[in-house]
């Protein structure tokens, strides 16, 4: 027995390369190879789909394929999952397939031809006709051009002491030729477009740390890839070397040519008719007008999913109390907040990536002529009241609040809800009842009464970067403001190119529930609003005389000459108009001009950026020069102006005060309060906490309340 045993290592060596002699005879047979193929780039497949893929179509043929089908199961290369009764390809199987490949490739090398790996994933021979019919094709070259650099290119390939080249190879260097013979617009045309190795590697290991996942990283790739198609090919030259060298800044270029930045829709339209996507979006209902509050919120839990996708910064429904209240006469105010509580849930759970549009509820409690003030102060305290439940159990909420501002001083129950749920991290902004506004300011009464819609989308995310135009005016007022016309001639021109670009992405149905029309919004007026980055800067750098009159004046010249010129530049269809949001780039910008400038210049800038939106403290509500001198910036810069107010106070009764204090006083305003979160546990803790006390995680994000 034991001299058996020691005998077995030897018989299965010898029987080894038997096995291994029967394995390449089976796979000898181009059928049975191409059998293992199929299986392992299909998956699992049914003995009647397999025959039909490999190509054993008639009923003659099933003898053949039966008998390739048994030697492969024999030699345990595929196997038979019984209970699903379909076959698949074993860890063996994909072994031999792997080993024909890299003998396949080998074999071409060194056959002494050039070969290719293409992006296809196919080895192929070297074909110099395909360089040809790409400079012809993409490049818009000359074909007796195209033919010089297609041969000059390879004969520069044929000295390459490679094993295989590739696509990505051979394009650079036909780029490099390009170069050299000062050809830079067809370059530009074949240039590839994606992100290096090292890039997406930092990506994968940054993402999640930032509260993102899968759809993020998918959604931050793709956006690197249309960020450069933008600069390259679909914007005039002038307006993207504006943009690389610093005089403006494009704000989520990735989606700066495909998608509107903020969208208002007006509910009132939508419960007139309903929601009915006719076909363009098959997978969505068709909602008629609603019965009653459960289907009302559905409608408006529908389109925020929808537009959600279609919208890079923000959709704002406005008059959710209007639409809402006429179904809520007979209810309880506990079934009222149950309904808004599971619609909130809903908009909030379809919000899966930070990268996507955020979603404003309107609350303007001051229009109840149709349905009476009782039954609109009913609506908006269970509204309230569910915002700060969902507040409380949601560590970062995403859905924010547009409160319209009371008219009498002694309205107040409405501001002490409205303190509550700032204190503990919601997010609610404060606007005149008579304004049309986003949470993040944009002004969407731009528009002048004959084009005013019900429902429109808003283009901006262009900032033009004021410092700048002073460093270079050396205090030259006049020559300043000369160099601001011209800079808004250039973001004019940017703005009306995006805005022919998104009407060709409509008209492809690119953006189906934005295309759908008046039941949706309109695409027939679009205003376009550019961004001032660094009036601050810009003021401090021109002016000779400190005092705070000159300084005033100034600023009041510099918003009339932009909205001056801004108005002389708007078409019939088009509406320009100029703002100062709060977008990316102000840290940027504020970079590029410490490395032309010099650092020591502004070095204090380097760590936030230049200033953007007015940024108040509680004091300065006091300051009647300052409260003014807002107030003036707002009803000059008809794109809107976002003032922040600081609100980092540790009870709820200063955030209060600091509410009643700025409700007469500015037209629109929001609160900043820091708010810090265990990542482990989600817990909300302390301003400054280092360390969750409920699960003693180190681990926390912030987030504020004004963004």
């Amino acid at each position: 027995m034991l001299n058996t045993f020691d005998n077995r290592p030897v018989q299965l060596l010898q029987a080894a390369p038997r096995r291994v002699k029967t394995i390449y005879s089976v796979i000898a047979s181009p059928q049975r190879l191409e059998i293992l193929r199929i299986l392992n780039i299909k998956g699992p497949l049914t003995y009647s789909a397999l025959k039909t893929l490999a190509g054993f179509k008639s009923k003659k043929e099933s003898g053949k394929f039966a008998y390739h089908l048994r030697k492969l199961v024999r030699q345990l290369l595929i196997q038979l999952n019984r209970q699903e009764r379909k076959y698949t390809v074993t860890n063996l199987g994909r072994l031999v397939l792997n080993l024909t490949r890299q003998i396949e490739e080998q074999s071409l090398v060194e056959s002494g031809k050039l070969y290719v790996r293409t992006s296809h994933q196919t080895m192929e021979e070297f074909n110099a006709n395909k360089i040809l019919q790409s400079l012809v094709k993409e490049a818009g070259m000359p074909v007796e051009l195209a033919q010089k650099i297609t041969s000059e290119t390879e004969s520069r390939l044929y000295k390459f002491q490679t094993q295989y080249l590739t696509a990505p190879l051979i394009r650079e260097m036909v780029n490099a030729l390009l170069v050299e013979h000062s050809l830079e617009e067809y370059r530009h045309k074949l240039t590839r477009l994606g992100m290096p190795i090292y890039d997406v590697t930092q990506l994968l290991n940054k993402v999640g740390d930032d509260g993102g996942n899968v759809e993020s990283l998918v959604h931050m790739t793709g956006g690197a890839v249309f960020s450069e198609y933008l600069l390259l090919e679909q914007l005039p030259r002038d307006v993207a070397d504006a943009h690389l060298a610093g005089d403006i800044h494009i704000s989520n270029a990735g989606v700066w040519g495909l998608m509107p930045d903020t969208v208002f829709v007006d509910l009132l339209s939508v419960r007139a008719s309903g929601f009915n996507p006719r076909g363009r979006l098959a997978y969505a209902p068709m909602l008629p007008t609603p019965e009653n509050a459960e289907k009302a919120l559905g409608i408006i839990s529908n389109l925020s999913l929808l537009m959600d996708r279609e919208v890079s910064v923000e959709v704002t429904f406005r008059n959710f109390l209007q639409y809402l209240a006429p179904f809520c006469r007979s209810r309880t105010k506990r079934e009222l907040e149950a309904m808004i509580l599971r619609f909130l849930e809903s908009v909030t759970g379809g919000m899966s990536t930070p990268q996507r549009g955020i979603v404003t509820i309107e609350l303007n409690p001051f229009k109840h002529d149709e349905v009476g003030r009782d039954l609109m102060e009913k609506t908006l305290d269970a509204t309230l009241g569910t915002y700060r439940d969902f507040v409380e159990v949601t560590p970062r909420p995403e859905v924010r609040l547009l409160l319209a501002k009371p008219n009498r001083v002694d309205e107040t129950k409405t501001l002490k809800q409205a303190a509550g749920i700032l204190f503990n991290g919601g997010r609610i902004a404060f606007f005149s009842p008579d304004q049309r506004r986003s949470f993040g300011g944009v002004n969407a009464g731009i528009l002048s009464k004959e084009y005013q819609a019900d429902n429109i989308s808003v283009l901006h995310n262009l900032s033009l970067n004021l410092p700048r135009l002073a460093y270079d005016s050396n205090q030259d007022e006049t020559y300043f403001r000369a160099k601001l016309a011209m800079l808004i001639g250039v973001a004019a021109d940017a703005l009306g190119t995006r805005r022919r670009m998104i009407e060709r992405v409509l008209k492809k149905s690119l953006l189906p529930t934005l295309a759908l029309g008046s039941e949706a919004v309109t695409p027939v007026m679009m205003p376009l609003i550019m961004n001032f980055v660094g009036l601050e800067e810009a003021l401090t750098g021109l002016i000779r005389d400190p005092a705070t009159g000159s300084r005033v004046a100034l600023a009041e010249k510099i918003v009339q000459t932009a909205s001056q010129i801004a108005d002389e530049k708007s078409g019939k269809n088009e509406r320009l108009g100029v703002a100062m949001l709060e977008e990316d780039g102000a840290g940027r910008l504020a970079s590029l001009d410490s490395e032309k400038y010099g650092k020591a210049n502004i070095q204090q800038l380097l760590k936030s950026g230049y200033s953007q939106s007015p940024a108040m403290v509680a004091a300065d509500l006091d300051n009647q020069a300052r409260v003014e001198y807002i107030n003036k910036l707002s009803s000059g810069l008809n794109g809107g102006v976002s003032v922040t107010l600081d609100g980092e106070s540790e009870d709820i009764r200063s955030v209060y005060d600091l509410i009643v204090n700025a409700a007469p006083k500015l037209p629109y305003f929001k609160i900043d309060r820091k708010i810090v979160v265990c990542r482990n546990c989600g817990a909300k803790l302390p301003p400054r906490a280092q360390r969750c006390k409920r699960c003693k995680s180190v681990a926390t994000m912030q987030y504020s309340t004004a963004s």
